[in-house]
C-alpha cells in the first residue's frame, strides 16, 4: 500500500524530486520503491526523459486501480476506528424540508440514547445533493429529483398535495379540486427555495398561471394561522393535512395538476457506513415510511 501511495504521488507531480518532497522521503528512496513496483508488475510505469516523466499505459491503468484500492483501505481503517473508539464522532444530517425536523426529534433522541458518544448535527438545507456529494453532509432527506449513480437513494414515501382552506370557505366541502380552479388564490407558503414550494410553483408556471403569495415563512403554524384567519390559502402535503384541526381548517385533495413527489434518503454510494449510521438510516426509514410524522403542528 505504501508503494501505491508513492506511485500516486509521482503521478500527481510527474517529477520524482517534487513527489519525494511532498511525501517526505528522499528522492533515491522513492525511485527505488517505484523501480521495485515496476519489477513486481513486470511493466514500466513511467517513461523517463531527463527530469520529465510521463505515465505509460500500464501506469495509467495502475493509477485507476490504485485509487480504488486506497479508498477501500480508508474504508477499512474507518471501520476499525469505529470499533476502537466505541462509536464516537459526529453525524451530519441535512433535511431539505425544514418542517420535518421537529417531528423527527423523538427519533433523533432515541438514536442518541443508543449511541450517546455520537453527536448529531442537523441542518435545514436546500442544496443537499451537492453537500452529500462533497461530504459536507453524511445523510440527506430530500425530494427525489432523478437517479444519480454516485448516491444510494432510499425511497421513503410518496407525498400527494392538498389545498388547505379555512372552515366555511367556498371550497371547504369539496371532495377534490383541480389546479385550474386555483389560479387566482392568495397563498401562504414556504419561501421560494423550499423544494416543495418550488414543485408547487412550477406546476402553476407550466400552465401559465400566476402564483402570488400573501405571506412566506418556513413556520407551518404561522402558515396555518394565516389560513385560519382567512387571509390566504395554502397547498401542503397530505401527511401534514391529516393532523389539521378540522374545526377551523379543511383539506381538499388536488385531483389534477400537481404530481406526487417522492421523499428519499440519500448518502454517497462509496462512503463507509458503520453500525451507527446504519441504525440511523433504519430509524429514519421506519419513521418516514410506516407512519405519519405529522403528529403535532
Amino acid at each position: 500500500m505504501r508503494q501505491l501511495q508513492y506511485f500516486i504521488a509521482v503521478c500527481e507531480e510527474l517529477h520524482f524530486t517534487k513527489a519525494s518532497e511532498k511525501i517526505g522521503i528522499s528522492q533515491p528512496t522513492l525511485s527505488l520503491q517505484i523501480k521495485a513496483l515496476e519489477e513486481e508488475l513486470g511493466m514500466t510505469l513511467f517513461n523517463r526523459a531527463g527530469k520529465k516523466i510521463k505515465m505509460t499505459e500500464a501506469g495509467k491503468l495502475l493509477l485507476q486501480h490504485s485509487a480504488h484500492a486506497l479508498k477501500d483501505l480508508q474504508q477499512a481503517k474507518a471501520s476499525i476506528e469505529e470499533l476502537r473508539t466505541e462509536q464516537r464522532g459526529s453525524l451530519r444530517i441535512g433535511i431539505a424540508l425544514p418542517e420535518l425536523e421537529e417531528p423527527l426529534q423523538e427519533m433523533f433522541m432515541d438514536f442518541h440514547r443508543l449511541f450517546p458518544k455520537i453527536s448529531l448535527h442537523i441542518h435545514p438545507s436546500f442544496e443537499l445533493l451537492e453537500q452529500v456529494l462533497d461530504n459536507r453532509m453524511d445523510l440527506g432527506i430530500t425530494l427525489h429529483s432523478g437517479i444519480d449513480e454516485r448516491l444510494v437513494q432510499l425511497p421513503l414515501r410518496t407525498e400527494s398535495y392538498c389545498l388547505i382552506v379555512p372552515a366555511g370557505h367556498a371550497f371547504a366541502n369539496r371532495s377534490s379540486i383541480a389546479l385550474d380552479e386555483l389560479r387566482h388564490m392568495p397563498w401562504a407558503m414556504q419561501p421560494g427555495d423550499h423544494p416543495g414550494r418550488r414543485h408547487i410553483e412550477k406546476c402553476f408556471c407550466d400552465r401559465g398561471y400566476p402564483f402570488a403569495t400573501a405571506m412566506e415563512t418556513h413556520s407551518i403554524p404561522a402558515i396555518l394561522r394565516w389560513v385560519q384567519e382567512g387571509l390566504a390559502v395554502t397547498i401542503q402535503t397530505k401527511s401534514l393535512a391529516v393532523s389539521l384541526d378540522r374545526s377551523s381548517l379543511c383539506a381538499v385533495p388536488i385531483s389534477r395538476g400537481v404530481p406526487e413527489v417522492r421523499l428519499e434518503l440519500i448518502h454517497r454510494s462509496d462512503r463507509y457506513t458503520g453500525e451507527a449510521i446504519k441504525r440511523l438510516i433504519e430509524k429514519i426509514h421506519a419513521v418516514l415510511t410506516e407512519r405519519s410524522v405529522w403528529r403535532q403542528l
